[in-house]
C-alpha cells in the first residue's frame, strides 16, 4: 500500500500552476502597463503647439471580449483628442515626436522581468503546495 502512496504523492498537477498563472500573469501586465503609461505622460511633449490634455488620455485598459489582455491606450474621442497617431508618427507639416514606442522600448526588460517573476512564483506556490501535501500525506503512509 505504501507503494501506491508514493506514486500519488509524486504528482503534480499543472492544471493548479496553469489557472493561477492566468491570475497573476494578468496583475504583472497591468503593473507593465501602469508603469508604461507613465512614462508615455511624461515623454508627450509640452509647449507652444503641443496641447497637454493628450496627456490625461492616456489610460491602462482590460480587454472586453478577452479579459486576459491589458492595453495602453492614448487618446479619447469622447474628448475630442483624437489625433494621437499624429503626434506619435508626424504629419506632411509636422515632425513626429513619439511617446509611446519610446515609453515601450524603454520597459520593455521590467514587463519580461515582472512575467517572469509571476510565472515563478505560481510555480513556487504549487510546488510548496505539493510540498505540504505529501508531508501531509507521509504521517499517513503504512510501513
Amino acid at each position: 500500500m505504501s507503494k501506491n502512496e508514493a506514486v500519488v504523492e509524486g504528482l503534480w498537477y499543472g492544471e493548479d500552476v496553469i489557472a493561477g498563472m492566468d491570475v497573476s500573469m494578468l496583475e504583472a501586465m497591468e503593473i507593465s502597463g501602469k508603469r508604461i503609461a507613465d512614462r508615455a505622460q511624461s515623454l508627450i511633449p509640452i509647449g507652444p503647439g503641443d496641447p497637454m490634455h493628450l496627456r490625461d488620455t492616456v489610460r491602462v485598459k482590460k480587454g472586453r471580449k478577452d479579459k486576459k489582455a491589458v492595453f495602453v491606450i492614448a487618446g479619447n474621442r469622447l474628448k475630442g483628442v483624437y489625433w494621437h497617431f499624429m503626434q506619435e508618427y508626424g504629419t506632411y507639416f509636422k515632425s513626429a515626436k513619439p511617446f509611446m514606442r519610446p515609453a515601450v522600448d524603454q520597459n520593455f526588460n521590467a514587463t519580461k522581468a515582472e512575467a517572469a517573476r509571476a510565472g515563478k512564483r505560481e510555480v513556487n506556490k504549487a510546488r510548496r503546495a505539493s510540498t505540504k501535501t505529501r508531508k501531509f500525506l507521509s504521517k499517513f503512509t503504512l510501513g
